[in-house]
């Protein structure tokens, strides 16, 4: 799966979350600390969204968790040490602070739903 193609899918279960309780996208993004053209663009997968705006996002929607909103398992188009932000790539310490929250997300949704 693309990138891109992630982020339509995200764009599509936040707009259909939000119709399911009946939010306005200005009502949502006001939650999250965007705008609503943001919000609208993020709905349409024109827009990327920060980490700490998805667990808003979470949040705002009264989901239980991000992978309610992404398909459980994705595998980037490129490698996840190739990533470029701003046209830079990341730092061997930026690498490790995602790969240590990846880590510790998971870790989290692993426990949220063992078996008791």
């Amino acid at each position: 799966m693309s990138d891109m193609e992630l982020y339509r899918r995200l764009g599509r279960q936040v707009a259909k979350r939000r119709g399911e309780l009946e939010l306005t996208q200005g009502d949502v993004a006001a939650k999250i600390g965007l705008s609503r053209a943001s919000l609208a663009n993020l709905e349409n997968g024109r827009q990327r969204i920060m980490v700490h705006q998805l667990f808003a996002l979470v949040n705002a929607l009264k989901l239980e968790s991000i992978l309610d909103l992404v398909p459980a398992t994705w595998e980037a188009a490129e490698p996840l040490h190739e990533i470029k932000l701003a046209g830079a790539s990341l730092t061997p310490q930026q690498q490790s602070g995602v790969e240590r929250l990846v880590a510790s997300a998971v870790a989290e949704e692993l426990v949220r739903k063992r078996p008791k």
